[in-house]
């Protein structure tokens, strides 16, 4: 889908740097905001990988398993991020 707004942009940068800068954006922002849990950061790091897969349905049935890897990943690097903040900053209580 994001390759509907920027057609020659290189896929490796997608995957490598800019969906795991918005995962650890999200990590953030479910540490400071009141609003937005972690669970809710995880369930959307685990469907960023469909921004650079889904074109189609067809292209969507064949890449199901690096979807699956990639999204656990993303989830993971949020969840780490989410946890850093609590070890450096300190629990909220």
């Amino acid at each position: 889908m994001i390759y509907w707004w920027f057609d020659h942009m290189n896929p490796l940068f997608a995957v490598l740097v800019l969906c795991p800068i918005i995962a650890a954006v999200l990590g953030i922002c479910s540490y400071f905001a009141k609003g937005f849990r972690l669970w809710g950061a995880l369930i959307i790091s685990f469907m960023l990988p469909l921004l650079y897969i889904v074109s189609d349905l067809l292209t969507l049935g064949s890449n199901i398993g690096p979807w699956f890897f990639y999204g656990a990943g993303y989830s993971v690097l949020t969840w780490i991020v989410h946890r850093l903040l609590r070890a450096i900053v300190g629990y909220k209580t």
